[in-house]
């Protein structure tokens, strides 16, 4: 029997845009400031996400916006040692790695004067009071105010 159809695939590029919060999708973001477009120079990000399809997403984006993506690491364990071993800026951290928390790992960026904000469903009331001080992104975040987030952060380490 003939199939006629092709093996199965995808063909071409696509992009995964989430919703914001009121549930539907804008094209612009009146609170991003359009001055804040392009990083000043090329930045590194330490991403730290345990879903697969939203760290491919955010890697994406990261991207575009003219940020070098380091990860996505998926443990604190893998996170850790990239700490270790690798340089960067800033970090990105989602705060439940599959039922892990990443409080020891934003204690050691904290240590080594690396900025870093949260993505996460988590509530700053539900965080240690510690960090509760820390910007904090809801998932999903929009990409223009993850952008804005990430250059703010930047921006307040240097």
């Amino acid at each position: 029997m003939h199939n006629p159809y092709s093996q199965p695939g995808i063909r071409i590029p696509f992009r995964l845009i989430p919703t914001v919060a009121g549930g539907t999708e804008t094209g612009t973001d009146d609170s991003v400031d359009s001055r804040d477009e392009q990083p000043d120079s090329r930045k590194r990000l330490l991403l730290v996400e345990d879903e697969f399809l939203l760290s491919a997403v955010l890697s994406a984006d990261l991207q575009t916006a003219g940020y070098d993506v380091l990860g996505p690491f998926a443990t604190v364990t893998e996170a850790m040692h990239a700490v270790q071993a690798e340089s960067f800026d800033g970090a990105i951290l989602d705060i439940n790695l599959r039922g892990e928390l990443v409080y020891p790992l934003a204690e050691e960026l904290a240590r080594h004067g690396i900025p870093f904000l949260f993505l996460s469903g988590y509530e700053a009331s539900n965080m240690p009071v510690p960090f509760r001080g820390h910007a904090r992104l809801s998932k999903p975040a929009d990409p223009a105010v993850l952008t804005h987030a990430v250059r703010t952060m930047l921006r307040a380490a240097s």
